[in-house]
């Protein structure tokens, strides 16, 4: 008989702790090109819950098993594939869903995992840390002691670019809503953090920039805020945008055309589908190696739910009950 796996389910679009349900499943035969791995932490991430909302309906193909990132231990090879590769502990990336007990992934896609690095950890290497890293190293050209501004810098993408920039030597002004945060991101690198309610940014960023413009910009939030960043950066410069935290778009005419800086969107997927196999592994052995030195910290866990506890989970998430900062993991208790 087949491994019975634990899966969240997702059938129809809408509030996710609505919508996420729990089931038991035979697993299906392994391909050739795959290992079977036994979750032990999936994380909860936005990017989680946007195609569970519906919000990438077109492309979303239901039913659906949400997550992307997650760690877990090597249980079983398909027809091929070395046999030492059974214990080992890895990331099953960009194959099945990642909240479930049981994953099956693409063999030379699962990234080993260091001793050193903790399941908590190692759970949050993908979608974050690999974002921000191909940003700095290959999508914006900023030059060494260049600066980049940003908003959202509390978020968990504003300070992994923060500390990586900072080890690039690249200085960081990024716009928060809370000044109590100020202190704790300057000690992660940031050149400057300024807070800034709604329709204050661009006048706190110009304040902090005091007439110079940016290199490039990362905006996470759309808006008022994603228009002030474009305004702070050279005209034929790179504004990439990464998410839309206030619900409203850009104004992409006005900042290319008007302020003459180029406008770009960043997909992870994009960039998985255009590198080897090689270039993946190496992006996570160069990112391991940094948090193994310190050079990189991921956000704590706050708490970690049982995969059957999905529900309860996602209430939580969604109703900020963890508002004062850690991950939400799914996994074992």
């Amino acid at each position: 008989m087949a491994p019975i796996s634990m899966k969240a389910y997702v059938e129809s679009f809408g509030m996710p702790f609505e919508q996420v349900g729990i089931r038991r499943e035979e697993k299906k035969e392994l391909r050739a090109d795959e290992v079977e791995v036994r979750m032990r932490r999936s994380p909860v991430n936005p990017s989680d819950l946007i195609p569970i909302y519906g919000r990438y309906a077109h492309r979303v193909t239901l039913p659906l098993v949400p997550g992307y990132e997650g760690v877990g231990v090597i249980e079983r090879i398909g027809p091929g594939i070395s046999g030492a590769l059974i214990g080992q502990r890895v990331l099953p990336l960009r194959g099945e869903g990642t909240w479930q007990s049981l994953v099956h992934a693409p063999a030379a896609l699962a990234a080993p995992v260091p001793d050193s690095l903790s399941d908590e950890t190692a759970a949050q290497m993908y979608i974050n840390p690999v974002t921000a890293y191909i940003l700095l190293t290959e999508k914006l050209k900023i030059p060494s002691v260049g600066m980049l501004v940003i908003n959202a810098a509390n978020s968990v993408m504003g300070r992994l670019l923060i500390q990586l920039a900072s080890r690039m030597n690249i200085r960081v002004v990024g716009l928060v809503r809370r000044k109590e945060v100020i202190g704790e991101l300057m000690q992660l690198g940031a050149e400057k953090i300024v807070a800034a309610g709604d329709g204050e940014e661009a006048f706190q960023l110009e304040d902090a920039l005091q007439g110079k413009k940016a290199d490039a910009a990362v905006d996470m939030v759309g808006g008022v805020s994603g228009t002030a960043l474009a305004r702070s950066v050279k005209p034929g410069k790179t504004l990439l945008a990464l998410g839309l935290l206030s619900g409203r778009p850009l104004d992409w005419p006005y900042i290319t055309e008007t302020l003459g800086v180029k406008g770009a969107m960043f997909h992870l997927r994009h960039w998985n589908a255009s590198i080897s196999a090689a270039r993946f592994q190496h992006v996570f052995q160069t990112l391991f190696h940094m948090v193994e030195g310190g050079e990189l910290l991921v956000p704590r866990v706050r708490r970690t739910y049982p995969f059957g506890q999905v529900q309860q989970a996602l209430w939580d998430y969604e109703s900020e009950k963890f508002s004062g900062g850690g991950k939400i993991l799914l996994g074992r208790p």
